[in-house]
């Protein structure tokens, strides 16, 4: 890695850690006005447009072809983009945006759980302690220090939509790994593109249930240029500039700044007047050290190997 990919990897990753912190706090203003079904397959549609014509626009029309993959990318597509966008908001709707922020940047012990799982080898034990204190961290996050919250009140729920949604993120992250030889921009774009016709499936049987409904057209001239923000800049920008930054400064580099984006968003709740108590900010920073400290054990190890970080 030479000092201008590390530069320009930078400066997307801090680009991204903006817009992702900046995610949930917007969303929660739309979702005063257009519900998770819906606000899914907006979000998704245009995105998944825009996704095909780059991909056309980078790698031609052959790499539009699904290669006798259309299965599993309509899997991986249904859990990343349907499953994690309508999981989230739901569970935003329950729980404050700082704390589903903190609970969505879990995905390192997600993904060393599936580790664990899938070869069956233990972590070592700086990873094991590390996500022991994230986890300890997370409960006084979203309890502050009352831990029987964890299955009392409204709040509860919410959080383990989150959970949820997280856990269907890092599915579809790692799911990338079945499609060696594709761009991150192929994987994206077929995946969902594929997810749509399952999101606009969920949204009509939300509404026959009588638990969605359409969006108010004078509802979404209210949040303009929420939808816009999150539309263009989260849905389309920020998973280009992910993409890119993991190309120049490699996977764990763009991790550790990623495990940031929670405190762009605990920052965001300051000055929108919210008042964290100590506890919280105290589980925030166990949760965040913990991160970064089997971040950087992790780069070791790699470094060791001859792996690039």
């Amino acid at each position: 890695m030479n000092h201008a990919d590390l530069a320009r990897g930078t400066l997307l990753m801090c680009a991204v850690v903006l817009i992702w912190g900046a995610f949930l706090p917007v969303s929660k203003v739309a979702l005063a006005y257009i519900d998770p079904y819906y606000f899914t397959g907006l979000r998704y549609g245009i995105a998944a447009v825009a996704f095909v014509l780059l991909l056309a626009g980078i790698e031609g029309r052959r790499a539009l072809r699904f290669e006798g993959q259309a299965r599993k990318l309509y899997v991986f597509g249904t859990i990343g983009f349907a499953g994690f966008s309508i999981l989230a908001y739901e569970g935003l709707r329950l729980t404050r945006p700082e704390h589903g922020a903190m609970i969505l940047g879990l995905g390192p012990v997600h993904v060393a759980v599936y580790q664990w799982w899938h070869t069956g080898h233990r972590p070592r034990a700086v990873t094991l302690g590390c996500i022991a204190v994230a986890i300890v961290g997370l409960g006084l996050v979203v309890t502050r220090g009352e831990f029987s919250r964890l299955y009392t009140g409204g709040s509860s729920l919410g959080n383990l939509l989150m959970l949820l949604a997280g856990i269907s993120w890092t599915a579809y992250t790692l799911g990338a790994q079945r499609f060696p030889g594709w761009s991150p921009v192929r994987y994206t774009a077929l995946t969902s593109s594929l997810a749509w016709p399952s999101i606009a499936l969920i949204t009509l049987a939300a509404t026959g249930a009588g638990h969605s409904a359409p969006p108010a057209p004078a509802g979404l001239a209210e949040i303009l240029w929420p939808l816009l923000y999150v539309i263009f800049v989260v849905s389309i920008v920020a998973i280009l500039f992910w993409n890119m930054a993991v190309a120049k400064i490699g996977p764990l580099n763009a991790s550790l700044f990623a495990i940031f984006a929670p405190v762009v968003t605990f920052m965001i709740a300051v000055a929108q007047g919210h008042k964290l108590e100590a506890v919280e900010v105290l589980g925030a920073a166990l949760v965040i050290g913990a991160l970064v400290a089997n971040n950087l054990y992790n780069r070791r190890l790699a470094a060791a190997m001859g792996v690039r970080a």
